[in-house]
């Protein structure tokens, strides 16, 4: 079923592909510039909402008028809480991998919306939803593509780039979630990691890889299972901030306590969906960044970002 239903997408994919970037070209490029800025615009400040959708992942990013989804959670809520943010046209969604928890509301999103373009680890889950996303796709002539085909490659948001990190995990009876695909978020001097569900195995081939660098924000993989940490991805990566989403009293025991101390030490702030709801980062085009949590909990801003975010108290004058 997928061979059809994706050559038919691939004939509109509408990137234009050059020295291993991706950009915004062609009828995409004329749709996002013939649109006004959305409601949320605020000028310069770029949008990463980790959003409370219960035990799954959904990924909100905006920048520069332009709109990119990161999986879907598990039900179909997610049409709605998009809705609410002012949501009315998405640029890119991308699945990190094709469990329930990711794309289970993924075929609301593909019927609210306007979806310009999707992307995949190609690796499907054969079951009902997958078959759906598949069927939508080739339905509405959303352009498709693997990660794989896009290794490295860099999708334009404005002054920001969203770099596209498939999975080097390969052989037989591969978890699924070590298929995940990473994205990389840069603006300035600030940088997020996104990867799925990845549990150790994969961290461990893309630390070989060499292709993580230290960042800012960490999207905690996997919900915080005990299963996404490594003390060497951790060390590698030097997060200030990690966002675990994770449902409250969810059958699994998430997040992990050994995952939850791991991420806690070090001095870095550990923010949960179940207790801090969206969990908001605003960036500028600095890099210099704020981090908020709409849950009831009260929890205090959190300011980071390069040395030129740090401002020096003026020196008092003396009469």
């Amino acid at each position: 079923m997928r061979g059809d239903g994706v050559r038919q997408a691939r004939s509109v994919f509408g990137w234009a592909l050059a020295a291993g970037a991706v950009a915004w070209a062609g009828t995409l490029l004329s749709a996002c510039a013939a649109r006004s800025a959305p409601p949320h615009d605020t000028g310069d400040t770029l949008e990463l909402r980790i959003l409370d959708v219960g035990q799954g992942d959904a990924i909100l990013i905006r920048n520069a008028g332009r709109t990119v989804l990161v999986d879907a959670g598990e039900t179909d809520r997610i049409a709605a809480q998009l809705q609410a943010l002012g949501v009315d046209t998405l640029d890119l969604v991308v699945a990190s991998h094709n469990h329930d928890d990711h794309i289970g509301g993924m075929d609301a999103v593909l019927r609210a919306f306007p979806v310009r373009g999707y992307l995949d680890n190609g690796h499907p889950a054969n079951t009902r939803i997958q078959r759906t996303v598949l069927t939508l796709l080739r339905e509405r002539g959303i352009a498709y593509h693997e990660a794989a085909e896009l290794s490295d490659s860099i999708v334009t948001l404005g002054d920001a780039t969203l770099r596209v990190i498939p999975s080097p995990v390969r052989g037989d009876h591969v978890n699924a979630n070590d298929e995940s695909v990473a994205l990389l978020l840069t603006r300035g001097g600030f940088r997020a990691l996104l990867t799925g569900d990845s549990e150790r195995r994969e961290l461990a081939a893309l630390l070989r890889g060499g292709r993580i660098p230290d960042v800012d924000v960490l999207k905690a993989p996997h919900h915080g299972s005990r299963t996404g940490v490594l003390r060497a991805w951790l060390e590698r990566t030097r997060p200030e901030i990690v966002v675990v989403s994770v449902a409250a009293g969810n059958s699994y025991g998430l997040p992990d306590e050994d995952a939850m101390a791991a991420y806690g030490a070090e001095g870095r702030t550990v923010l949960r969906t179940d207790r801090d709801g969206d969990v908001v980062v605003s960036v500028d085009p600095r890099g210099c960044y704020r981090v908020d949590g709409s849950g009831p909990r009260s929890v205090p801003p959190v300011l980071g970002g390069p040395a030129a975010c740090v401002r020096t108290p003026a020196k008092e004058t003396v009469p």
